[in-house]
This record gives structure tokens, sequence and C-alpha cells, in this order.
């Protein structure tokens, strides 16, 4: 699964194809692929938030500390 990063760049491409279209068809479909991508950009956000908690020994959550990603 890609990052967070990526789809929300997947998304920006297709909203700019949607400005070049010149049917309306065409942009409803590259506008309905960029919500796609954000709402995938989305989970992976909840799934990494998700991950970061885990149980600790007494049954209480603690926060892991983020992983720092170059890019």
């Amino acid at each position: 699964m890609g990052t967070g990063i990526d789809h929300r760049r997947c998304a920006e491409e297709c909203v700019a194809m949607a400005r070049l279209s010149e049917d309306d068809r065409d942009k409803a479909l590259w506008l309905t692929l960029a919500q796609s991508w954000v709402r995938l950009a989305e989970h992976v956000a909840y799934a990494e938030a998700a991950s970061a908690i885990e149980p600790a020994e007494d049954g209480a959550s603690v926060r892991r500390q983020p992983t720092v990603r170059s890019v």
C-alpha cells in the first residue's frame, strides 16, 4: 500500500485531468476517481494512527512514537 501523500498526489492529478477535460462525463469520472484516492489516503492515515496505539501490560493503551519517514 502506498503512503497517504502518494494517494493525495494521485487525487490532485485526477482533479487536474478533470479541469482539462471538455466532456462533462469525463470530468465527473476524473472527480470520482479523485475522491476515491482521497478516501484511500484517509484510510491509510487512519490505519497508521491505529497502529500507533498498542496495549500496555496493565490493559491501558500506550501510544508509540511515530515513525519518521524521509520524503
